[in-house]
């Protein structure tokens, strides 16, 4: 699904709220838990509402996290685990995919602010030889590189269950991406690729000197005491974690261990709403780069896609122009939304377990739209 299609899907109002079609095999909603109150004015009937619905829509779980200020509500629906009987909660730990694309892209705002590369810096220069056209850094970042996307063939949840445990290094995902043709010229125009991220995680650990891996933890999670995130290296996944189920013709097929190699420097990280919100607040606010830096990244190309940052109207001014920032994960099994304010102190974390193979064709992003929707609304003024 090109980010030009997943922009016209966030940037709308509550218009966008329809009925939509339910699966014929949806597992059987049970009473939420660990929702908290609203320790300010939050208000979050329409948040749960929304997560209730995905639910009976068909998705086994679904939870989020609304923070405005100091203020914070996290609220959860369904299921740990489709065949289970234990109650999801806001806290379990999910496979977060491209909104990993959002602290990749900070930490090489990080390098930029040292001194250690520059984002006009064609790739080159940095790792010599790894491509066969010049590209730069920010290129890499917004999508505009032309390089092709290794992250092909996974059209059917037996394709995707197929590679499970595959293990692939870095170059080789970048390798089967140049044989490819390109799609672009560098620069040209916009187009969609996971390899752009892995590209920049071989980037990082050349300028760093350690794993990009090592790079979060030390850049992003400890300094923002994100202590249930991690960047995987095996299939495995807390035991406390959600379930991810790959959904076709009403079937369910469990992904939740799954190699996290595939998703390289792009999509790996595990982590909950909370983090995500923790994170994203941590980066808008100056925490972890200056405010220059920032203003980098919420500069945004004609598709509506900044440095590691998807943009969306704010639901509370839709007419006004207002933005929110933040970015969208598509996994196998996890799907995510993540978005704030520009200063980062209204937010909203989402994270549903039950995806199509293909996004585009998911009937579950119109409810999780929705909530998002009903998040955002929900720390609007008074």
């Amino acid at each position: 699904m090109s980010k030009l299609r997943i922009l016209a899907a966030l940037t709308v109002s509550t218009s966008l709220l329809v009925s939509g079609c339910t699966s014929s095999d949806e597992p059987s909603a049970v009473e939420p838990t660990t929702t908290t109150p609203s320790s300010g004015s939050i208000r979050t009937d329409d948040v749960q509402a929304a997560l209730d619905a995905m639910v009976d829509a068909g998705s086994v779980a679904a939870v989020a996290q609304v923070r405005d200020g100091e203020d914070s509500w996290s609220g959860a629906a369904g299921l740990v685990e489709r065949d289970g009987t234990e109650a999801a909660s806001a806290e379990n730990p999910v496979r977060i995919a491209s909104v990993t694309k959002a602290m990749v892209a900070a930490v090489v705002l990080q390098l930029v602010d040292e001194g250690k590369l520059e984002l006009d810096q064609q790739v080159d220069e940095l790792r010599p030889g790894l491509l066969p056209r010049p590209v730069t850094v920010r290129q890499l970042l917004d999508h505009t590189s032309g390089v092709p996307d290794y992250l092909t063939g996974f059209d059917t949840a037996d394709q995707i269950a197929a590679r499970a445990n595959d293990s692939v290094k870095d170059d080789e995902l970048i390798a089967q991406a140049l044989a490819m043709p390109w799609t672009t010229e560098p620069g040209s125009e916009f187009v969609y690729s996971n390899t752009n991220y892995a590209i920049l995680g071989r980037i990082i650990a050349e300028q760093d000197g350690k794993s990009i891996g090592q790079s979060l933890q030390d850049r992003i999670f400890d300094p923002l005491e994100m202590t249930d995130s991690t960047y995987p290296t095996d299939s495995t996944l807390d035991a406390d974690a959600l379930h991810g189920y790959v959904v076709e013709n009403g079937n369910y097929t469990d992904v939740t261990e799954y190699d996290a190699s595939i998703w390289s420097s792009g999509a790996a990280v595990v982590s909950t709403v909370a983090d995500m919100n923790t994170f994203f607040r941590g980066l808008f606010d100056g925490t972890l780069i200056p405010q220059n830096l920032i203003d980098e990244m919420q500069v945004v190309n004609p598709t509506g896609y900044g440095l590691g940052l998807l943009l969306a109207i704010d639901a509370c001014n839709p007419g006004s122009g207002e933005l929110v920032f933040g970015n969208r994960g598509n996994g196998f099994g996890y799907s995510t939304l993540a978005f704030a304010s520009p200063d980062g102190e209204r937010q909203v974390a989402l994270s549903w377990t039950s995806t199509a193979p293909d996004p585009a064709t998911d009937p579950l992003f119109q409810y999780a739209n929705a909530a998002l929707i009903a998040g955002l609304t929900s720390t609007c003024p008074a």
